[in-house]
């Protein structure tokens, strides 16, 4: 009963609960007084997020206001994120840091200014700056802010181990990036190969937390709590929602995450389809293909799913998603050349401003259950032979068995 209410709790915070994100800005107060999308949609794509036309938009907006003399905090956050939304790192850097100047010490200074850092690759500083600001806020965002930090320690230790090579990281993180040379007869590395390390972000997270003081320990099989688990998917969740939802990096760590109970057929086809979603954003054949396989392997043990209908069908779903996105596209784009407050009329058509005014108005995925058969799935043919021939069985029994009963009682009658 306990497992059970563990894994109920599981998929609740996964599928039903408020994502939080590290990125501080007008969307992410907005977002915490709505309902948010749940894990799939952000698999596909389909949940509210502005665009780039937007984001430009945003910028000019609070400028002006800025030059007008209304000099909010929260503006600079707003410029700042916008550039970063637009993959304009040094902008948001220093828009942030004009903050820090006139407003010190602001914890939403300190957790944008390290996802900045880490966006643009430069992990360590990165780091340094979301420490900063967990120590002015420890519990932000529902303490969860923390597993962002564990993303970027986790990127910071396969650098370590060579997975950062000529400015890009070598995907999927679980690649062994000297494998040649391991397996080489000649051995001729001279030791200048490093270890294989965690090659895992939930073995990472769970090595992190585990009691390595403790007889048992033993850092390849250690495990975390449900509850652990789903609140590190509920960081990851966020991350993707006001950072960048198509990363190869969070789709991987999300996988990661997903997969470690082999019995949890919604985890595990959601994993298939983050990895699916990795596939197709890396240009590396050679990463495709892995992330392709690892997609295979997240649903290895789930009876009636395989990988090709699956991926069907997720194609289709994003299909869906595409669709919902362009239209989104275009009404920002229509209401910013109609000179309309172009977040009003966001929050108005995506936005739901409490519980009671129905549900968030964007177009859900069709989630598609997949299996080998379009009939529901019945027993399998050993289970089915096996009940013929233990039904014949005790229906022989049966009829040994009151057989002669009924002819005596026949006797008796005549």
């Amino acid at each position: 009963m306990k497992h059970l209410l563990h894994s109920l709790t599981f998929l609740l915070i996964l599928f039903v609960s408020t994502l939080t994100a590290c990125l501080w800005d007008t969307d992410t107060l907005n977002e915490e007084m709505s309902e948010s999308p749940t894990a799939i949609h952000l698999v596909t794509g389909a949940f509210p997020r502005h665009s780039k036309a937007f984001y430009r938009w945003r910028i000019e907006d609070r400028t002006a206001k800025l030059a007008q003399g209304n000099d909010d905090p929260l503006h600079y956050d707003d410029i700042a994120v916008a550039h970063d939304k637009l993959n304009e790192q040094d902008k948001a850097i220093e828009w942030i840091k004009r903050k820090e100047e006139k407003y010190p010490g602001n914890y939403e200074t300190y957790a944008n200014l390290g996802t900045f850092h880490i966006h643009s690759g430069n992990f360590l500083q990165g780091i340094a700056y979301l420490e900063k600001a967990l120590e002015i806020n420890p519990a932000a965002h529902f303490n969860r802010e923390r597993y962002q930090l564990y993303v970027a320690r986790y990127l910071q230790y396969r650098t370590q181990h060579g997975q950062f090579k000529d400015g890009n990281f070598l995907l999927p993180l679980s690649r062994d990036p000297y494998l040649r040379q391991r397996n080489s007869e000649s051995q001729d590395h001279d030791g200048k190969v490093p270890e294989k390390g965690i090659n895992n972000f939930y073995s990472f997270i769970a090595n992190d937390l585990a009691d390595k003081t403790a007889k048992q320990y033993n850092p390849a099989y250690v495990q975390m709590s449900d509850e652990e688990t789903a609140k590190a998917i509920q960081g990851i969740l966020g991350m993707m929602r006001f950072g960048h939802h198509n990363s190869p990096i969070l789709l991987e760590c999300l996988a990661d995450l997903l997969v470690p109970h082999p019995n949890d057929g919604v985890g595990n086809r959601i994993a298939a389809r983050a990895l699916l979603k990795a596939s197709y954003e890396v240009e590396d054949e050679t990463a495709r293909e892995m992330y392709y396989e690892k997609a295979g392997r997240a649903i290895f043990h789930q009876e009636g799913v395989e990988i090709i209908p699956l991926k069907e069908a997720f194609d289709r779903e994003l299909s869906q998603a595409e669709e919902y996105y362009a239209e989104l596209v275009a009404l920002e784009k229509s209401w910013i050349e109609l000179g309309e407050d172009v977040e009003e009329k966001f929050r108005a058509k995506f936005y739901q401003r409490s519980k009671e005014d129905g549900n968030l108005a964007y177009f859900p995925v069709e989630f598609e259950q997949i299996s080998r058969n379009s009939a529901p799935t019945g027993p399998s043919p050993p289970y089915r032979i096996f009940i013929l021939l233990a039904s014949l069985t005790l229906s022989v029994s049966i009829a040994g068995h009151l057989l002669p009963r009924i002819l005596r009682s026949r006797k008796g009658n005549l």
